[in-house]
């Protein structure tokens, strides 16, 4: 009789977390409204951003990932330093202040823009920094930094 419900609990488990890992939290759902109006990548000069960085006291404290598609956009701020674990509009919300000063361009030199991504983003004392910039028209950049 216990090893029944051993086995139902575990199946149970299993679903929740399955069910869990496929939320639509990131999903960015007031961005719909401004598609109409322009072209993917015309707002901010990219389509995905990605950026991580460790600092000496902790691993991840920052972790951002911006992905505009056709179809949606989904956004993540995690800043472990401040306590800020945004998705989605909020997170967008967050981002979009971020992003109207971060000035990144395509032909940028790799440390120019590991220098303007920890500036902008506020992560000056990084022990390392993880950036993925991807422009329209252009290949993904995967940069890293190590102070």
């Amino acid at each position: 009789m216990k090893k029944k419900y051993t086995v139902l609990y575990i199946v149970l488990l299993c679903s929740l977390l399955i069910v869990g890992a496929c939320s639509n939290r990131n999903i960015v759902t007031n961005a719909a409204e401004e598609k109409d109006e322009e072209s993917l990548g015309s707002k901010y000069g990219f389509t995905f951003l990605d950026l991580s960085a460790d600092t000496n006291e902790m691993k991840e404290a920052l972790k951002v990932t911006y992905d505009e598609k056709k179809d949606k956009t989904e956004a993540m701020y995690e800043n472990k330093i401040d306590g800020y674990y945004l998705h989605g509009n909020a997170a967008m919300e967050k981002l979009d202040e971020i992003f109207e000063e971060l000035e990144l361009d395509p032909e940028m030199d790799d440390t120019d823009m590991i220098k303007k991504a920890s500036e902008a983003f506020e992560i000056n004392d990084y022990k390392s920094l993880k950036l993925d910039v991807k422009y329209k028209g252009f290949d993904t950049k995967k940069l890293k930094m190590t102070k």
